[in-house]
């Protein structure tokens, strides 16, 4: 277990010429050194990363760490395990900083080094990073924490680890759960969930502790000749919001979302009980945390996911010189052939700032793939491109060569602001050729208003071992062909009008793809914050049996989060950093 940082020395180092306010002004009481010792010593200072490079945090004078500057410098952008290692880290750096006031500790993230972003008249201020935070060492850790924040009334939130594009996981002046250390990873031939009675039953699983990252879990995986649906980035939290929240995946084409595949949660509860979940016992909480979303039904602990044997995969690496034209001329074939893609299998992204698509399927031998791609290989070359179509013996080969950078797509940036949206596209607006070329045209002027996008074929349209029955995954996740994301961003001296100015063009820019996919949705981990009518667009038909689960379990509203199932509303207090 990771020790945090003594409570004592930090405290009196840091709130020395400080005035102490909030959580931090209240930490000497009695009642906190109480609760610290109820969590065996682990309640710790929530700092913001890159504090070591400033001379001045939270008003106070301090003085910088070169050693520790350089390493955050070294680490900002785009490094992903670093910055996941960071408690006051943040990929989506807004949830770092309060968006309305100003009040950040950023770094230039287009040059880190830039002494104009941490030299003053530029200080380092708390912003949305949580002032304390639990580093959880097991359920009763947990249930201490819940039990003090309704004695308390304190606002607490959960971190996991990864990217949150939501800013679900930090608040101003909140407590936070930190779920990072739960590391446990346990291989289970024949899985039998708790109190199930089914004679003969068993399948292999792979049980996880919540802080477990993709990387992590793709190499246990493989080393048992097995695969698990999950996502492209390496640091995500397998078990936290990606699986609760649904969990898609460039193999969601041939084997499903990620919650189709959970068995078993075990999980503490608002009203601090430690639950086990499943088909047999809490089947209605089961059902809310396969898609429902994280951070709002309980905090889970660990996850029982289904393993299936290990595939081999046929990759199509498509690319192009980049200009208007060419992609033009690549996304009318791609959106003509999108729902023979999906049915066959195929997965993947397509990012048109990199002049490139890549799909993997298992479903098709190398000739009937070679086949499937060839008018896109031929397109490719035509403009003057490098398409080849290949094998690989693994899903975590295919990831390997993905988040080494070996194919001609990339993992999506971190360490810099990301006003996302997006949008999932219905094979219904695919089956004619007028419904295709408006689908072309809306996306080519969605992309112009962005200054990233991507298309991501991660949906189970074309997968027949699950419908997705005993989840609470909105259905039009299985009506839909793909989903777009579309990204603006603003610089370490922004202004709210350049904060607001960005949410707002990619607002503007999903619009567009709202407005010719009426009834179609958006996923509830990477979507606008101010997505309209998020009930509906996030949950679909679920919202209201959702909010019964959530009444059910947390009568008291000790989980809220943006627009999380329940959610108290734009007014509330942690959410005062929001624009």
């Amino acid at each position: 277990m990771h020790s945090p940082p003594a409570m004592g020395a930090l405290l009196a180092a840091l709130l020395h010429g400080v005035s102490a306010q909030g959580l931090l002004g209240q930490v000497n009481s009695p009642a906190w050194k109480a609760f610290n010792s109820t969590v065996g010593g682990r309640l710790a200072l929530g700092i913001p990363w890159p504090k070591p490079c400033f001379s001045v945090y939270n008003n106070a004078s301090v003085t910088p760490d070169p050693d520790q500057c350089a390493f955050v410098q070294q680490n900002y952008f785009n490094v992903h395990k670093p910055r996941a290692d960071a408690f006051g880290g943040y990929s989506a750096l807004q949830f770092e900083a309060c968006m309305s006031t100003g009040d950040e500790c950023m770094l230039d993230w287009t040059n880190p080094t830039n002494r104009a972003a941490f030299t003053l008249p530029q200080t380092c201020d708390q912003g949305s990073v949580p002032p304390l935070y639990v580093d959880v060492k097991d359920e009763n850790d947990v249930i201490a924490t819940l039990n003090f924040v309704r004695r308390a009334g304190v606002n607490l939130v959960i971190k996991n680890t990864g990217h949150d594009f939501k800013g679900r996981s930090s608040a101003p002046d909140s407590l936070a759960l930190w779920m990072h250390h739960l590391k446990s990873m346990t291989f289970v031939p024949k899985f039998v969930p708790e109190k199930c009675t089914a004679r003969g039953y068993g399948v292999t699983a792979i049980t996880i502790g919540a802080g477990v990252q993709f990387d992590e879990l793709y190499r246990f995986a493989d080393s048992h000749g097995v695969e698990i649906v999950g996502g492209s980035d390496e640091t995500v939290g397998a078990a936290g919001g990606f699986l609760q929240g649904g969990g898609h995946s460039s193999i969601s084409p041939s084997a499903g979302m990620a919650a189709d595949r959970v068995l078993q949660y075990k999980v503490v509860t608002p009203d601090g009980v430690y639950r086990t979940a499943n088909a047999y016992q809490n089947s209605d909480l089961f059902f809310a945390l396969r898609g429902g979303g994280g951070g709002t039904f309980g905090i889970v602990m660990e996850a029982t996911i289904l393993a299936t044997p290990a595939r081999s995969y046929q990759i199509a690496s498509i690319t192009w010189p980049i200009n208007d034209d060419n992609l033009r001329q690549i996304m009318t074939l791609f959106v003509d052939n999108a729902t023979t893609f999906a049915t066959q299998g195929w997965g993947g992204y397509l990012t048109p700032s990199t002049g490139s698509l890549v799909m993997t399927t298992p479903n098709l031998s190398p000739a009937n793939a070679k086949k499937s791609a060839e008018a896109l290989v031929n397109l490719s070359a035509a403009l003057g491109g490098t398409p080849t179509v290949t094998t690989l013996s693994s899903f975590y080969q295919w990831y390997s060569q993905f988040v080494g950078n070996n194919l001609a797509v990339i993992q999506d940036a971190v360490g810099l602001p990301n006003a996302l949206t997006s949008r999932l596209i219905p094979e219904k607006n695919h089956r004619t050729a007028a419904g295709r070329a408006e689908l072309v045209d809306a996306m080519m002027n969605s992309f112009s208003n962005s200054i990233f996008s991507q298309i991501h074929l991660t949906t189970p349209f074309g997968f027949k071992g699950a419908d997705g029955s005993g989840t609470s995954v909105n259905p039009v996740w299985r009506k839909s062909l793909y989903q777009v994301i579309l990204v603006n961003t603003w610089f370490f001296s922004s202004t709210l009008a350049d904060r607001q100015g960005a949410y707002a063009q990619s607002t503007k820019a999903a619009n567009i793809l709202r407005d010719i996919t009426p009834g179609s949705g958006a996923y509830l981990n990477e979507a606008d914050i101010h997505e309209p009518n998020y009930k509906v667009s996030f949950y679909g038909p679920y919202y209201e049996k959702l909010l019964q689960i959530k009444n059910k379990y947390d009568p008291n509203l000790i989980l809220d989060c943006w627009q999380c199932v329940g959610w108290k509303g734009p007014t509330a207090s942690q959410y005062r950093c929001y624009i």
